[in-house]
């Protein structure tokens, strides 16, 4: 009976034997893990050793590529090496350069040195000399003169300051400025005589921090009454005050400006402002002309006539007008112009800007550059648009439009005068305190 038992219980359950089978492998595994975890410290370096002595190719082959690789290693470290200190070097010499060139000073180019003249106390030196600082030919260009006296406030100025200034200081004692400046006929002591200020106060129009197109109004006043000279040379540290005595015996002179590149190295030409255009005449009108240190020809004309010469120039392309006054004088001249100012010069007439231009850049309203048509004989001709009513009404607008041109020609010569020539700007005056 139980031979028939059996085959039963086989039928019942078929997958006995295999499941048991699968659990006696699993626990074989688990025991052999665990003998495996606590003899890998001794097996391992047993497994080792084994396979260096079954595997000698191998080993060698490894310690090539370990070689190879040490090798790569030391020749990238030798590289870097090599490359660092050039660019450390490329560096520094970057960084050099750039304090260098911030470093450069070029009122060095300027050899006119005031120690040169000699102390003295004379009342005729001292009056010419601190009546021209507050005068019309100095004062508006004069950006810092300007700030201490207010523009037309018309402030008092300390006379310690005014003789602290390099033309002053040779004037010795210091009451002998006081005693000479109390019989000045356009300046006056206040306070004790211990400041200075002009008798009469300027312009209303003009600020502690004058624009461009006030100071303009008083270059033009001192056209006519102007000249240019060429031909004195290179700069010696006594040429400002050389040139100032070779004027001197043709008439009195408000100014003596030394023309200077924006590197301020003298051109060898000035511009002299006498006291009248009658003085300005008779010394245009001599015969013969004379010669600098008693033997240079100089080329003389008048201002106004250079000034047109250099427009003329600009519009056949001979000469490119530069792209800025500079400074008041070389102390923020050009700089200080905002657009209210551009904006004042158009509705009185300025059109064609600086350097005979039209308007900034020579640009139209849409960003482009506009071409200027001119008949044959280089008159620009007023263009009408297409769509513009035929009528005599529009007639008299162009014709008014081309007589605004016109004046705007005529009137920006003297600021082209300026722009000129590459770093063309006005130059050093008579009396400038840096000498």
């Amino acid at each position: 009976m139980s031979e028939t038992q059996k085959p039963a219980d086989v039928g019942a359950n078929p997958n006995a034997a295999a499941e048991k089978d699968v659990g006696n492998v699993l626990a074989e595994l688990k025991a052999e893990e665990a003998g495996n975890q606590g003899h890998q410290e001794t097996e391992a370096p047993a497994s080792t050793e084994s396979e260096k002595k079954e595997s000698p190719a191998n080993g060698a082959q490894a310690d090539a590529e370990a070689e190879e690789e040490a090798r790569i290693i030391a020749a990238a470290n030798k590289l870097g090496q090599g490359s660092a200190p050039d660019s450390k070097s490329k560096q520094e010499k970057g960084d050099q350069g750039s304090r260098e060139k911030k470093r450069v000073n070029y009122r060095e180019n300027i050899k006119s040195d005031v120690t040169t003249l000699e102390e003295t106390s004379d009342p005729e030196q001292i009056r010419k000399q601190v009546e021209f600082y507050f005068s019309d030919s100095n004062l508006p260009m004069d950006k810092f003169l300007l700030s201490k006296v207010g523009g037309s406030e018309n402030r008092p100025v300390e006379l310690s300051l005014l003789h602290s200034f390099k033309r002053m200081r040779r004037f010795q004692p210091f009451s002998a400025i006081v005693e000479a400046l109390k019989t000045s006929d356009t300046i006056e002591l206040t306070n004790d005589n211990t400041c200075i200020r002009r008798k009469v106060p300027l312009p209303e129009s003009v600020t502690e921090d004058a624009s461009w197109s006030v100071t303009k109004v008083f270059e033009d006043k001192a056209m006519h009454r102007s000249i240019y000279a060429k031909g004195f040379g290179k700069e010696e540290p006594s040429t400002q005050f050389d040139i100032e005595a070779f004027f001197a015996p043709y008439g009195p002179t408000n100014a003596v400006r030394l023309r200077r590149t924006n590197e301020k190295i003298f051109k060898g030409s000035v511009f002299v402002e006498f006291d009248s255009e009658d003085t300005q005449k008779k010394f245009l009108a001599l015969e013969p002309k004379p010669k600098w240190k008693g033997t240079i020809e100089l080329l003389i004309k008048s201002k106004k006539e250079y000034c047109e010469e250099k427009v003329k120039e600009i519009e056949a392309g001979r000469v490119k007008p530069n792209k800025g006054r500079g400074n008041f004088r070389g102390r923020g001249r050009g700089n200080g112009r905002d657009w209210k100012d551009r904006k004042d010069d158009q509705k009185r007439g300025f059109n064609r800007g600086r350097g005979g231009q039209r308007g900034r850049g020579n640009r139209d309203r849409d960003g482009g550059h506009s071409e200027v048509l001119k008949d044959s004989r280089g008159v620009p001709v007023i263009q009408v648009s297409k769509d513009a009513p035929k009528s005599t009404d529009a007639a008299a607008t162009a014709g008014q439009k081309r007589a605004r041109e016109d004046d705007s020609h005529s009137n920006g010569n003297n600021a082209a005068c300026g722009n000129a020539e590459n770093g063309d700007r006005p130059a050093k005056k008579v009396d400038a305190k840096e000498g």
